[in-house]
């Protein structure tokens, strides 16, 4: 499903993430508009570009549609410096602002809530998280959301009550789990959560700039991170990160070292925060050079409230997508036979799911 949101209506500006596909929604919705004045498209990574394979295929992409839909103008924007540096060697438009930059700060805060968890990791149920090494971590909790099918076998791996003989964390507290399902945590679940802990911890060696990262920093708390590459390292600082290596040894020490850290949950909110704007003001330089283009002054930071979303975000169904476009005064071409195909993914995906 597309995720696009519009940030101009003059000139025509969408924000999208580039979920599944390395170049969607853009190949997904580029064949279905007919334009004749440039649309633009600025596209957030949602997984880092480094390794060759991924870099080969978002460049491939980028510059194979700007052949085939030259008025469909994309502006990639890179996570991470090693990011652009990669991107503007290879030809291809794009600006540094991590993501997290726009995470919505209302939507994360401190609650005066009781201590009941020394660490919690946010994180999906999937391999990459490499939720084992929290194995050493003492009285840890884990909130969670599985996408996959797969991420239940995992979850085989890392949880006794998933049916696992030798599971890796067997004393993970999951409050979302009653014993027989998970329940979906909404915003002020998640932030109740992480606030009744000292420290976040986040693990994967590979992704993007993760929101769960800034999330933790939000409501108070020191982080523990493995080394990692995708960007989510941007709003780090040493007064209230705490790198481990990884193993479940070491990540246990750093949990130690995070809780005990001098500082406070409010000066470490008010730091990032601070951050999240100096990034705000970047992405609306990025806004106003793209009106620029288009022949028209705009004060995107002037206008902020006006078009404002957490994260810039919009996830839709396909056809929804295109009465999106539609409404925004794109013309498309939607036909039947493309209206079929998508419900028949639709009804594949959801077969896969059950």
């Amino acid at each position: 499903m597309p995720t696009m949101y519009r940030v101009s209506q003059n000139p025509l500006i969408f924000h999208c993430y580039n979920f599944g596909n390395v170049f969607s929604p853009i190949k997904q919705m580029a064949p279905y508009i007919r334009t004749e004045r440039n649309i633009h498209f600025v596209i957030t990574l949602n997984w880092s570009i480094r390794p060759p394979r991924r870099l080969k295929q978002l460049v491939e992409s980028y510059h194979r549609h700007a052949r085939k839909y030259p008025r469909l103008i994309v502006t990639v924007l890179a996570n991470e410096p090693e990011e652009l540096e990669l991107l503007r060697q290879n030809g291809v438009r794009s600006e540094l602002c991590n993501q997290n930059a726009l995470l919505d700060e209302r939507c994360y805060t401190i609650r005066r809530v009781e201590k009941r968890y020394r660490a919690i990791s946010n994180s999906r149920m999937a391999p990459y998280k490499r939720l084992e090494l929290l194995r050493d971590v003492e009285n840890c909790a884990l909130i969670t959301y599985f996408l996959d099918p797969a991420d239940h076998e995992y979850e085989k791996r890392i949880l006794p009550h998933a049916g696992g003989e030798r599971a890796a964390c067997p004393d993970l507290i999951c409050p979302q789990f009653d014993g027989r399902s998970w329940q979906w945590y909404d915003n002020d679940q998640i932030c109740d959560a992480l606030s009744a802990s000292r420290c976040g911890v986040i693990l994967s060696a590979e992704e993007g700039a993760c929101f769960a990262a800034v999330e933790y920093l939000l409501c108070g708390l020191p982080v523990v991170t493995t080394p990692s590459v995708g960007g989510r390292d941007a709003m780090f600082h040493p007064d209230y990160v705490v790198w481990a290596d990884p193993t479940p040894e070491s990540v246990a020490a750093a949990v130690e070292k995070a809780i005990a850290l001098p500082i406070s949950p409010e000066e470490i909110r008010e730091r990032t925060v601070a951050l999240m704007r100096r990034g705000r003001e970047t992405y609306c330089r990025i806004l106003n050079a793209i009106a620029r283009e288009e022949g028209v002054e705009r004060d995107f930071l002037a206008d902020w409230d006006s078009f404002y979303v957490n994260k810039l975000f919009r996830y839709m169904p396909e056809p929804e997508a295109v009465r999106y476009l539609n409404e925004s005064g794109v013309r498309t071409r939607y036909t039947l036979l493309h209206r079929l195909h998508n419900a028949h993914r639709a009804f594949r995906e959801f077969l896969k799911r059950r």
